[in-house]
């Protein structure tokens, strides 16, 4: 994997970042990871709003620390002009710039598409919102499981009597950054032809959409689009989570005909073989059969049972279990930096083989004064403007 940051596939890349919360925060930080250069701008007092999130390790929350390095940080108060002016001098340069106001704040503080491009045209810019820049919802507030809940996602994420469950993890704001991410490498692709920029809408209801994208098509057409109710949302015997003897689970994904057969034949049920996608009644006769079957031995005897075999099946682990997991270790999906004010961080480790974990999340400001210089600003001048309480350092 490469370390150092010329040898980065986006290594000379500037991307300005007002995002706050956790979409804008894990977008940018993939562009990190690759290699791009990405100030985080930040209110002067208490920065991004995620650094009080949940979870706390020592002073600031997972949420923030978990998606933040690489960055840089910068302390602004955008109530003062000289504060946005700082932001507009950032911009005349970037390549790309990322903000998560609600339709409309960016243009009332100077900052939004038709602005920018005006002194730099070759800008991507990404509004990347809750419900986008237009329709009745636009200007509406809401967190991950709002979106979740908007989009019939939720109705689908329930347990056996049909309520629907708290995740526990924020799949809509994870979807929404990839579509921001996937958006602005496609639009730096095109300023690679056109030599222009462009204006991006994206969003995490949207996210969340393209996640259902199968069960639209299968919902269109009829199908009974429900918990239980779908092909692999409790119907096919061969698709689903069995508990084992002592209250673990086993994953089981059969579903071409030679991993299920596999599986039969290793359990001695030939019998299940052409039985793996019942439906209906038969279906649940199946499925009830399966799980007695899992049920009999612990997932310790199921996972040495199952280890040389190739049938899709595999023990549902804990967090702390995964994070040990060859697979996990051989991919080098956990890796660690050090925080002066947090210590030893785990970090998930950059994607697809090609980033790096260089540096850990930034303290709120500790960037200010390095920026301010980059664009030209005095000793003198970075002073006033922190005697003025435009920023902190």
């Amino acid at each position: 994997m490469p370390s150092t940051l010329s040898s980065l596939p986006l290594s000379g890349l500037h991307v300005l970042d007002l995002s706050a919360y956790l979409p804008g925060a894990l977008c940018t930080m993939l562009l990190a990871d690759w290699g791009a250069e990405v100030t985080k701008v930040e209110p002067r007092l208490g920065g991004d709003p995620l650094r009080r999130g949940p979870d706390p390790v020592r002073q600031e929350s997972a949420y923030f620390l978990g998606v933040n390095r690489n960055k840089k940080s910068l302390a602004i108060d955008l109530r003062h002009e000289a504060g946005r002016t700082i932001v507009q001098r950032l911009a005349a340069t970037a390549d790309v710039f990322v903000e998560g106001y609600r339709p409309g704040k960016a243009a009332r503080l100077g900052f939004d598409y038709p602005t920018l491009a005006q002194a730099n045209p070759r800008l991507v810019y990404l509004s990347l919102s809750g419900y986008g820049q237009q329709g009745p919802w636009s200007g509406r507030g809401g967190h991950d499981l709002n979106y979740l809940a908007l989009t019939g996602m939720l109705s689908l994420l329930a347990d056996r009597d049909g309520r629907p469950i708290e995740p526990g993890i924020p799949l809509g704001d994870v979807l929404g950054a990839l579509i921001g991410l996937g958006a602005v490498l496609a639009a730096l692709w095109e300023r690679q032809q056109t030599g222009h920029g462009r204006y991006l809408d994206a969003t995490i209801y949207e996210g969340a959409f393209y996640c259902l994208a199968p069960l639209i098509t299968a919902a269109a057409a009829g199908a009974p689009v429900s918990p239980g109710g779908l092909a692999l949302s409790g119907g096919w015997p061969c698709y689903g989570v069995y508990a084992t003897r002592e209250g673990r689970f086993m994953a089981l994904a059969a579903i071409e005909p030679h991993f299920w057969s596999d599986f039969c034949h290793l359990v001695g049920r030939d019998d299940w073989a052409p039985l793996g996608w019942s439906l209906g009644a038969e279906g649940q006769r199946v499925r009830a059969e399966v799980a007695a079957l899992f049920a009999s031995r612990t997932q310790a005897e199921w996972i040495e049972l199952l280890a040389g075999a190739d049938v899709c099946c595999e023990p549902v682990l804990s967090l702390p279990e995964a994070l040990a997991h060859p697979q996990a270790k051989a991919r080098g999906l956990v890796t660690e930096v050090v925080s002066p004010g947090e210590g030893p961080l785990a970090q998930v480790g950059a994607p697809a083989a090609m980033g790096s974990v260089r540096t850990p999340p930034p303290r709120l400001g500790e960037h200010t004064a390095e920026v301010l210089r980059h664009l030209g600003y005095t000793e003198g001048e970075i002073d006033a403007l922190a005697a003025s309480r435009v920023i902190a350092v």
